[in-house]
């Protein structure tokens, strides 16, 4: 479960960075919330855990991505770490204590800045988990739409580069391992 408040952090970091992107039309700061699924193996079987993050987008300058003319200032996603869902209230707490949820509520991530191309935008910024901060790149879709502009991607994460121990329960009959995927998705509103 550790591993999936890291893939979870990652994601939402990744979320922040394609939110930003896509209010790059509008100049101002905008709120919009992004869905997170992390996932992951253990020794035992495979897991998903889901979670909401909030992202601040602010436009106004940046290069053009795909369905917006201007660009992007700056992205802030902050995703609560006591709003993970999991499909079992066990393995819930097992990745609320691995995240040190009370010492560390949230996971931020912050644009530092972006490349947009025909296939995408690759966001870069720093993502914080627990007390560890460090450099991610995103690679993310941008689809312009009636109602705004979609941002997904996927992301592959190690756990324990942020200082997030995997979980071993059972006596060490079950071990968490420390790579985990997440997967996000919301829509910038025009």
């Amino acid at each position: 479960m550790r591993y999936s408040v890291r893939g979870t952090f990652r994601v939402l970091s990744a979320a922040m960075l394609a939110t930003a992107l896509a209010s790059a039309t509008e100049v101002g700061a905008q709120q919009s919330t992004f869905d997170f699924t992390v996932s992951g193996n253990s020794t035992v079987r495979s897991w998903t855990c889901t979670v909401r993050g909030a992202a601040q987008v602010t436009t106004g300058s940046g290069a053009a991505v795909r369905g917006f003319d201007s660009g992007v200032a700056g992205v802030a996603l902050t995703v609560r770490v006591n709003d993970f869902q999991c499909p079992e209230d066990e393995m819930r707490q097992h990745l609320l204590e691995a995240m040190r949820a009370t010492e560390y509520p949230t996971i931020t991530f912050r644009l530092d800045n972006y490349q947009a191309s025909a296939q995408g935008v690759t966001a870069n910024g720093s993502l914080t988990i627990q007390a560890a901060t460090n450099p991610v790149s995103l690679p993310l879709t941008v689809t312009p739409g009636s109602s705004g502009v979609q941002i997904a991607g996927e992301l592959p994460l190690d756990m324990t580069a942020y200082g997030v121990q995997p979980p071993v329960v059972m006596l060490g009959l079950m071990r968490v391992r420390p790579q985990i995927r997440i997967q996000f998705t919301g829509t910038v509103g025009r």
